[in-house]
């Protein structure tokens, strides 16, 4: 006759065995999947790094490279002005930290000379140029890089631009016996460094003509005597003699014009402009230091020549003056 008690027992016995035949079963599937799982994990992490290292192949800081553009999905179907992109936008996140740190530095000192607080006021200008060079290059990188080839010396001019920022603002401080330079000289290192790898990877972009005929170098080529990306309106306006050109504004020393000083006629021109206007400095000697702002965008200066219009002025490191706030114009 069928026992209960000694079925349930028999079934009490076998199902710890059971079990564990199955967790064993199961654990010989997940080992026996595990290394083509891992294989293919490493053949992707592989393929990543390679990616990258490719890429970053010939800067100068290729560890910061790699490890900026590492950790973008999708690294391998990136094209190189996206990787360009990637770096710049972080280069723009490092360039607002360093902005952010310099005004607490400057909220937190008790006291500072100056010099010190001039060059303050320089590195957050130039960090506010920078941050507008690496706009303009980002926009002009195109979608893969499609417009990359017809920007190629504007987009390098606008980079070393924002990389030579940089030095000037830890210029600023050379003379200082604060320890300000030595608080934002990191930050602004890596700064250059990652401009820096942006410019050497621009230039591997396929399709860039890096060797264009140039009769003065950094001006681009030349036709009639004027560079090719010189409009047509403009060349006229060159080659036009004074009696001819039309001026937006007049500077006169002895009161003849719209303004006295050139500083005052700048402030006047109006801001991003899209035309060219025309200042017109008569002859004299105008002793001021003339800041053009960024924002005064398509501004021409006309003398009456060498000798007759000048500008000078006499600021200098020793009187309170940076490098950077010394220049005459």
């Amino acid at each position: 006759m069928h026992n209960p008690r000694v079925s349930f027992r028999a079934f009490l016995l076998l199902f710890p065995i059971s079990a564990f035949v199955l967790v064993l079963l199961s654990s010989a599937v997940i080992l026996k999947k595990s290394p083509k799982t891992t294989q293919i994990g490493h053949f992707h992490v592989h393929n990543h790094l390679q990616r990258a290292s490719s890429a970053c192949d010939g800067t100068l800081y290729p560890e910061l490279c790699v490890s900026t553009i590492s950790v973008l999905p999708d690294l391998a179907s990136k094209s190189l002005p996206e990787l360009i992109s990637a770096t710049l936008n972080q280069t723009m996140h490092e360039v607002r930290l360093s902005s952010a740190n310099i005004t607490n530095i400057e909220k937190k000192l008790k006291s500072y000379n100056t010099l010190e607080e001039a060059a303050i006021n320089d590195c957050l200008e130039l960090f506010d140029n920078t941050m507008a060079e690496l706009k303009v290059v980002r926009s002009g990188l195109g979608p893969k890089g499609s417009s990359v080839s017809e920007n190629y010396h504007d987009l390098q001019t606008f980079l070393s631009a924002a990389m030579t920022n940089q030095q000037t603002c830890l210029d600023g401080f050379a003379r200082s016996s604060g320890n300000v330079r030595s608080i934002i000289k990191k930050g602004l290192h890596n700064i250059s460094h990652h401009v820096s790898n942006s410019l050497v990877m621009l230039n591997k972009v396929p399709g860039v003509n890096k060797s264009k005929p140039e009769v003065f170098p950094g001006y681009g080529r030349v036709k009639n005597g004027f560079p090719t990306w010189l409009s047509r309106r403009d060349r006229k306006l060159l080659q036009a003699s004074l009696n001819e050109t039309k001026f937006d504004l007049i500077v006169a020393k002895d009161g003849t014009g719209n303004f006295t000083n050139i500083t005052d006629a700048v402030s006047a021109a109006p801001n991003n402009s899209d035309t060219r206007f025309v200042i017109y400095i008569k002859a004299g000697a105008y002793f001021e230091n003339v800041e053009v702002d960024r924002k005064k965008t398509m501004l021409m200066f006309v003398g009456d020549g060498i000798g007759k219009t000048v500008v000078k002025a006499s600021r200098n490191v020793v009187d309170g003056f940076t490098t950077f706030r010394s220049a005459t114009v």
